[in-house]
This record gives C-alpha cells, sequence and structure tokens, in this order.
C-alpha cells in the first residue's frame, strides 16, 4: 500500500491562531526546562479547541501537526491509530514533555537484560524526558489517541534504533520532522516493542 505523504506545510508552518494560542502559555522567554515542557504539554492537552483542528485521522501512518515554534521550542499534536507507534528513538539535545489529550498510548524504555517498562498514557497524563531519553510511544486506544509533545531546544535531530541483520541494535541520525517508524525490535521481540 502507498502511504500519503504529509503535507509538507503541516510540518514547518503552524496555524497563526494556533501558534499565537501557544504563545500565550509560555512561562517565560528562555529555553524551557523539564518540568516546564511537561506542564506546557499538559495545558495544551487539556485545551482541545486548541489542537483537536489539527487532528488527522489516518489508519495507514501516525500523523503530526506542528502547533508553534520558536528557537527555543517546538511543540506538536501527534494523532494515533491502531497499529501506529515510533519504535526506540532519543532526542538527541532536547528535553520532552508529553501528554495524553485523549484516547491511550504506551509509552516503553527497553530493560536490559529482557522486556521494557509500560506506562500508559491516558487524558491528563503527563511525562517528560531530558536529552538522551530512549523511549517508544505506541498506540492503544481511541481513534484517534492524541498526544501533545514540546521539545526545548527545538528538535533538530532524533536517534532512531534498528535491529540490523546480523541482530545488532543501532542508532540512526533522523531529521527531527522525519517520520518514524516502529522498525526497531518488534519483528525480533515484541515483548519489548
Amino acid at each position: 500500500m502507498q502511504l500519503t505523504p504529509q503535507q509538507y506545510n503541516e510540518v514547518v508552518e503552524p496555524p497563526v491562531e494556533v501558534a499565537a494560542r501557544c504563545a500565550e502559555l509560555l512561562p517565560h522567554p528562555g529555553v524551557l526546562d523539564l518540568a516546564e515542557l511537561e506542564a506546557l504539554a499538559g495545558a495544551i492537552a487539556a485545551d482541545r479547541s486548541l489542537w483537536e483542528p489539527l487532528v488527522v485521522v489516518d489508519p495507514h501512518r501516525r500523523r503530526y501537526r506542528l502547533m508553534y515554534e520558536d528557537g527555543r521550542i517546538d511543540v506538536w499534536v501527534l494523532s494515533w491509530m491502531p497499529g501506529q507507534g515510533t519504535g526506540y528513538h532519543d532526542h538527541d539535545l532536547s528535553n520532552v514533555g508529553l501528554a495524553c489529550a485523549v484516547g491511550e498510548v504506551v509509552e516503553r524504555q527497553m530493560l536490559l537484560p529482557t522486556g521494557a517498562s509500560s506506562v500508559t498514557m491516558t487524558p491528563g497524563v503527563t511525562r517528560n524526558g531530558p536529552p538522551g531519553y530512549i523511549h517508544s510511544v505506541a498506540h492503544v486506544d481511541g481513534a484517534p489517541a492524541v498526544t501533545i509533545h514540546a521539545y526545548s531546544p527545538p528538535l533538530v535531530r532524533v536517534g532512531q534504533y534498528r535491529v540490523d541483520d546480523a541482530g545488532i541494535l543501532r542508532r540512526s541520525v533522523e531529521h527531527g520532522r522525519q517520520e518514524l517508524l516502529d522498525s526497531s525490535i518488534a519483528a525480533i521481540d515484541p515483548d519489548r516493542a
């Protein structure tokens, strides 16, 4: 099946009204710390009128839309449908705050030598992670589930973790606006994916 690509302006140009309303929620003009990012994501998730117009229901791929950006932060709304997940990744040099707005997703961190942590995120649940924080997020319930993600400094690069043909986990650097697909370990170890 041919996947429909995201429109270029959906990931580089936030709607003017949405960006202005997000700007009003920013606590100060500097780089935001973990607690501030988590609180911001939670405040945006709590205001359905702010993110709902940007939700894209697509059964074939996880969709994301830019809500706000400047030189110190970017904020995204992500729409998740059954079977959609990010695979394991990190946010390179960016802190992250995330919040579930509707539906349910699961956040996992790999536990070595076996298994993975599992945090269920339902509306009102928020999380945060520092630079280098490795996790995966996947749809659990909702058509769609919706999450808000805020990064500071802005998300320029991500590390996507994949298993190569020899079974070795490798990190590849991707652009921060590149769609992440769950290609890391799902096929060889579904309990960790």
